[in-house]
């Protein structure tokens, strides 16, 4: 949990004030471990700022990929993403290579969700009413 600067700086005044961590704890609702990290953090760094979080590059192309599947786009843009998942050299998955795609701002030509075309006709004309062909 990722505390307001205010809370942080009262609870470094209370322990200032020369109470301990647990009854700074009992002052506020936190425990008494997180204020004797706080306090610590203070004094290594010089401040009571949370640090920044730290989250894991989890990409599976590496940029040389990247420029492979670039490439391949441009040669052959009617290529699916599962077309393009198994000609990339890396072994990876369709959800994987739309990512990409998204990341790399590029487009695929194929789409399913179209609407169709209105020049042509998409269904059988109805026939007048109680014949064979009324759409029944």
């Amino acid at each position: 949990m990722v505390y307001a600067m205010e809370f942080r700086r009262a609870v470094a005044a209370a322990y200032e004030a020369g109470e301990s961590s647990a009854e700074v704890a009992e002052q506020f609702p936190c425990s008494a471990s997180w204020v004797r990290r706080l306090i610590q953090r203070r004094r290594e760094t010089g401040s009571l700022e949370p640090r920044p979080r730290k989250l894991p590059d989890n990409r599976k192309l590496s940029e040389q990929d990247l420029r492979q599947l670039r490439e391949l786009i441009t040669a052959h843009p009617d290529m699916t993403l599962g077309e393009l998942a198994a000609a990339l050299e890396t072994k990876v998955s369709v959800p994987t290579i739309h990512r990409a795609t998204k990341r790399l701002k590029l487009t695929l030509k194929k789409s399913r969700r179209m609407p169709p075309n209105s020049s042509v006709r998409m269904s059988k004309p109805r026939g007048p009413a109680g014949s064979r062909n009324s759409g029944r």
